[in-house]
């Protein structure tokens, strides 16, 4: 290839890129590239430094830990990206202020509520021995989630370089310091959640200082609250049912063959887990630039924005899984030694279940421009139907396998759903604006 040629090639690649992202992409998928590589290290790490069962232990932990987050994103979040970039400069101190405030209520409310739940756990289930752990999931939830929300605040008004900055404090300080006392015979899961605990909440008041200014009105806040809370009173709910249609295989796992079931589930997820990069690199500025796209150029101009999106992206992660699936037990043998490597075909479909995990998030991103998410809430009931009928059954009579299984068909009645939501959403959409310019 002539070095003219590759010039163009390459230009013809960062235009796509910008178009994406507005130009943040790049920045995005290498913040996303240091965070998901710094989880999947640190996993590597725990899951060779652990015996089987506690790491089981620790994969369970943190499953609490992320549904808080998803919790934060649905009532937060979301909203936040959805509304935000729709903001006049006069508005935007008011408004970020009272985003602020309904972060911080969330967050210490979160940790308050799983200290509670961890110390009830001990009464209820004593035999998992978890009791000592109550302080720092605790500690670890609240940090993880504000550091998540600062991050996140920065993509949201396109400050790429400062979400990098507070990824950087928290992650690169973290796994060094994990990888220390692991091979120092000091680790105990205590101890680790303590590590990722602080080392998120530097991450967080480093770059606190660069929140823009705000302002703390009543009325305002109020007002933020009700916008938000039309997407949100969806989404919430949408959280435990998600959690409910999707986790209840994985819950079935430990159930039936113990905690070393959610460790080998978790060493599959984290080797396909790589995907993430692009996937909440792509979520960080996706939602954002297609509720700009909205403002601009109406329906059509976000329809072809997502479409782009897909095709690019898609593309990325269908090669991607390919390549997993192909040689599953390599990967595994690779990142965990022998004593994972027999487990290939949940690995092969754990690559099968990523695929529909992308299609998600630009419909997703899609419903949200359109500030319309309760396609999202309605799609959960029938899957917790479907799940809490065959979680149990296909976990016992398929194994593991089952248990992808039934993950991978929960995620396509789910995308299916969605996907027929927002056609018809459309539809509407463009059927009241030719009605508008008909006139009366």
């Amino acid at each position: 290839m002539s070095t003219e040629q590759l010039a163009l090639k390459q230009t013809f690649f960062a235009r796509i890129l910008a178009r994406i992202g507005g130009g943040r992409t790049p920045a995005a998928l290498f913040d996303q590239g240091l965070v998901s590589g710094a989880n999947f290290i640190t996993n590597v790490v725990l899951a060779r430094g652990f015996g089987i069962r506690d790491y089981g232990v620790f994969a369970l932990a943190w499953v609490a830990v992320l549904f808080a987050n998803s919790l934060q994103y649905a009532l937060i979040i979301t909203p936040m990206v959805s509304v935000g970039p729709k903001q006049e400069p006069e508005e935007r101190p008011g408004y970020y202020g009272a985003v602020l405030l309904q972060e911080f209520i969330f967050a210490f409310s979160a940790a308050l509520i799983m200290f509670v739940c961890v110390k009830l756990s001990v009464r209820f289930f004593p035999q998992w021995g978890v009791g000592n752990l109550a302080l720092p999931i605790s500690g670890a939830t609240l940090a993880y989630l504000l550091q998540e929300f600062v991050r996140r605040y920065f993509f949201c008004t396109r400050q790429s370089k400062l979400a990098l900055i507070t990824d950087v404090v928290s992650y690169l300080t973290q796994l060094p310091i994990i990888y220390w006392i692991v091979h120092s015979h000091y680790a105990s899961l205590s101890n680790v959640l303590w590590i990722i605990a602080a080392t998120s909440f530097m991450g967080f008041i480093t770059c606190l200082r660069w929140f823009e200014p705000v302002t703390f009105d009543r009325l305002a806040s109020k007002k933020v609250f009700l916008r938000h809370w039309r997407m949100s009173r969806w989404l919430a709910p949408t959280a435990f049912m998600q959690w409910g249609a999707g986790n209840l295989f994985l819950m079935a796992a430990p159930v039936y063959y113990g905690a070393a079931a959610s460790a080998i589930i978790r060493a599959a997820n984290n080797i396909v887990g790589v995907a993430h990069v692009w996937f909440l690199g792509l979520d960080n500025v996706v939602p954002a630039e297609a509720s700009r796209q909205m403002r601009l150029g109406g329906v059509d101009a976000m329809l072809r924005y997502i479409k782009r999106v897909v095709i690019l992206w898609g593309g990325v992660t269908l090669t991607f899984v390919t390549i997993v699936a192909c040689f599953p037990t390599l990967w595994l043998k690779l990142a965990y030694g022998q004593k994972y490597s027999s487990d290939g075909s949940v690995l092969r479909l754990y690559a099968l279940l990523y695929i529909f995990i992308f299609i998600a998030g630009p419909l997703r991103a899609a419903l949200q421009a359109l500030e319309y998410t309760a396609p999202i809430f309605w799609a959960y009931p029938a899957l917790i139907a479907f799940s809490v009928a065959l979680a149990g059954p296909f976990a016992r009579n398929l194994g593991l396998n089952g248990v992808m299984l039934g993950m991978c068909a929960t995620q396509f009645v789910f995308q299916t759903f969605i996907g027929v939501a927002l056609w018809f959403r459309v539809r509407k959409v463009r059927h009241d604006i030719s009605l508008q310019n008909i006139g009366p």
